[in-house]
């Protein structure tokens, strides 16, 4: 069976935005990635913050893992997966990356493993179009994927680029957001 793995990423305005929506969530069935820019030197705060405020499990990288149990991971550098032997690895890799943490190189990482994984992404509130890259390969391999919607979004240029790409299967307001978290 397909481990249920859902890669989140976010800009301008998500810290609050993913704290309100993780402290919502009282059991996990899938494992949530969370990749949110923001200086290095802030990450790892913003973990210790959620650490802190959550019921379910928090996790940041690198790590070593096998994702059988569902948990909240936080990028705290830009991260890639690589396959070892025992299962899989979460490690830094900064080389060329655009942004901080650089959603792009997590998503193209995941691409080569689809076979082991039923992958959504969701792209939420942020300047720019990081993301869009990684999302539109996995979406070519048959990962879903979400964007959150103008309204509800601080700032909607990372969600508006990859819906206006045509690769979007569902535009979600932050309460729909929420409520699939919680389902997911």
């Amino acid at each position: 069976m397909r481990k249920k793995i859902i890669l989140i990423g976010a800009s301008t305005g998500g810290p609050s935005l993913i704290k309100e929506m993780l402290n919502e969530v009282e059991f996990l069935h899938s494992t949530i990635i969370i990749i949110q820019h923001m200086r290095e030197e802030v990450i790892p705060f913003f973990i210790k913050d959620l650490e802190e405020s959550l019921v379910v499990d928090v996790y940041a990288t690198p790590l070593s893992t096998n994702f059988d149990k569902p948990s909240i991971i936080i990028c705290s550098h830009s991260t890639v997966l690589q396959k070892v032997d025992d299962g899989f690895k979460l490690m830094t890799n900064t080389e060329n990356q655009k942004y901080t943490p650089d959603i792009n190189k997590l998503l193209h990482s995941f691409s080569n493993h689809l076979d082991e994984f039923d992958l959504s992404v969701l792209i939420m509130t942020g300047i720019g179009s990081d993301g869009i890259n990684g999302a539109k390969v996995l979406s070519q391999k048959g990962a879903k994927i979400y964007a959150q919607d103008e309204v509800s979004s601080p700032v909607y240029g990372m969600p508006k680029a990859v819906y206006e790409s045509g690769i979007v299967d569902e535009v979600k307001s932050f309460t729909e957001i929420k409520n699939w978290i919680k389902e997911c």
